[in-house]
């Protein structure tokens, strides 16, 4: 977690998951026949957008001979309070990393994939179920305060990282994020998964809710869909210019703080 603070991923990803569900708010109807799949899949790619709109990648990646993406670029698409509240990462800060058609992101030796699953259901995720990525991603070591940990019942050798995977070494962790459109309830968690070893087992080895809100069905108050982010996510955000320069490592994480 303090890697990712540092680097400044973890406000990215506080600042993109309620762009992404109010995004899919707008989108949704029941009466066309929505249904969760929809808003699980409506979520992830507005997410995945988001991520890479933020942190140079995937559709808004940098060329060698390319100093920032233009605003007109960054903006298009996105409400703009969203796009002024953008945290601004050093470059190359955050890079992509997919692992087997997943889309991922990553930050020194620690990888972030993204997973939906039905609002409060965050410890109830059959990881077998889901693709294979997500399945192997499930079966690597334990870390912990840096210290790997093996687990004999998976036969996995003691390596960093999940294993046959030669295009990242380190930790992979996931992103679960979760948008009732109905009740407007939200959450985002981020940690290490696990395939419970026996039954009754957990599905995480740690996780830590980043962002949750809604009201729920019977609750008090007026139900109202995900705000969209303020000026107030990033304290270190200023209006952005039509052209965006990219800050160097020696300049600052900008936002990373935030």
């Amino acid at each position: 977690m303090k890697s990712l603070g540092e680097a400044g991923f973890l406000s990215v990803l506080k600042w993109a998951a309620p762009a992404a569900f109010a995004a899919t708010n707008q989108i949704y109807d029941e009466d066309a026949g929505h249904d969760q799949g929809v808003v699980g899949y409506l979520n992830y790619k507005h997410l995945q957008d988001h991520l890479d709109r933020a942190t140079s990648n995937g559709r808004f990646g940098l060329g060698p001979e390319v100093e920032g993406v233009g605003g007109d670029v960054l903006e298009r698409g996105v409400p703009p309070q969203v796009f002024r509240s953008m945290p601004l990462l050093a470059a190359h800060a955050v890079t992509r990393s997919n692992y087997r058609q997943s889309p991922g992101w990553a930050v020194g030796g620690f990888r972030v994939l993204l997973q939906s699953f039905t609002f409060g259901g965050i410890d109830d995720i059959k990881w077998v179920q889901r693709s294979d990525a997500k399945r192997r991603v499930a079966s690597q070591h334990f870390i912990s305060d840096g210290t790997l940990f093996d687990d004999e019942d998976f036969g996995l050798e003691s390596i960093d990282g999940i294993p046959e995977d030669d295009g990242f070494t380190g930790v992979t962790l996931v992103a679960a994020h979760a948008f009732n459109p109905t009740t407007k309830q939200f959450e985002l968690y981020l940690g290490q998964s696990k395939n419970p070893a026996y039954p009754h087992d957990g599905c995480w080895h740690w996780r830590v809710k980043l962002i949750s809100g809604g009201t729920p069905i019977g609750g008090v108050g007026t139900v109202t869909p995900p705000a969209q982010p303020s000026r107030g996510a990033s304290t270190d955000v200023e209006d952005v210019p039509v052209r965006i320069k990219r800050p160097s490592a020696a300049e600052g994480l900008g936002s990373a703080n935030g």
